[in-house]
């Protein structure tokens, strides 16, 4: 069976192409006007590119996990990621470079754009109402790590944390995700010290009907914070945990698979095993790229 990757970047000769079928879910009209706010112009990019067709080679780009190299490779190749873009055949393809400097121009702006393809999403008929389930997952930064507990010179707002049994020093996608879509509401970068409790409440928007969590957010005031919690249970200190809490444990534990299908998406085939890029600012940039690219894949799916 073919993979998603190759279905999508195949030309077909039957029917509606996955790359046309994701294109067809945003309305790029109001993304462009955004990204000439963003960027302060009005007309083409410096080099010569709509600011829009490059933004949509960023999205190809999180979708298939590539390099910067790799990316600008896959456009001379592919006819569907040329589509997509909207670049004709003739046309000069974007190297690395211009798709390096155009992502350094959206720092601290991908939140809207984000926002916008939610909204998008939204008018498909795809409802985000059936609750939220946050979580972290650490993202190892692309430097060797400094010996000792050390920062990294190379990488300094980098981080380290213990994650089963072993140090890792990088980075974590704060996240939060639709329990009934799977598609991910919000996407926060930090370095990998910071604790999955500290951004809790920047990843929600105070109207969830359920918010479900593991026992790092567990505490009686963030779940005061909540209409209706599934936060699971921490055992106190020197007491014996009662039963009740470790069979709801168990149970909301199963149902908080999907976010970590998410993670194992970003990690496994959309390239996230390691942070490409240096610094929180530049990683929240690609997390938001990532969350995008990766809601348009899977709302593509649940309307397919």
């Amino acid at each position: 069976m073919d993979s998603f990757a190759d279905e999508m970047v195949t030309r077909k000769s039957k029917g509606t192409h996955k790359l046309e079928r994701i294109h067809d879910l945003v309305r790029w009209n109001r993304v462009s006007y955004r990204l000439k706010k963003i960027l302060n112009r009005s007309g083409l990019g410096p080099t010569g590119y709509a600011p829009l067709q490059l933004f949509k080679a960023l999205l190809l780009q999180n979708l298939y996990g590539l390099s910067d190299p790799q990316m600008g490779k896959m456009l001379y190749d592919r006819i569907s990621f040329r589509d997509f873009c909207r670049l004709g055949m003739s046309a000069d393809i974007p190297d690395e470079t211009t798709l390096c400097r155009f992502r350094s121009s959206l720092r601290r702006k991908t939140e809207a754009l984000f926002k916008l393809v939610l909204e998008d999403l939204a008018r498909q008929g795809i409802q985000l109402k059936s609750g939220t389930i946050v979580d972290a997952t650490v993202i190892s930064s692309s430097v060797r790590p400094p010996s000792g507990g050390e920062v990294s010179e190379k990488d300094p707002e980098a981080g380290w944390t213990k994650k089963r049994g072993e140090y890792v020093y990088g980075y974590k996608a704060h996240t939060a995700c639709d329990k009934g879509t799977g598609l991910i509401t919000n996407i926060i970068a930090t370095s990998a010290d910071v604790h999955d409790s500290q951004v809790f409440e920047q990843l929600l928007t105070g109207e969830e009907p359920l918010v479900m969590t593991d026992k790092a957010y567990a505490s009686q005031k963030r779940r005061d914070l909540l209409i209706q919690d599934q936060v699971m249970y921490k055992k106190k200190k020197g007491k014996q945990q009662p039963q009740w809490q470790i069979e709801l444990n168990k149970l909301w534990s199963r149902k908080r698979g999907r976010i970590e299908s998410i993670f194992g998406i970003m990690k496994e085939i959309m390239g996230l095993r390691k942070a490409r890029y240096k610094g929180w600012v530049k990683q929240q940039v690609h997390f938001d790229l990532f969350a995008m690219a990766y809601n348009l894949k899977r709302a593509e799916s649940i309307l397919r």
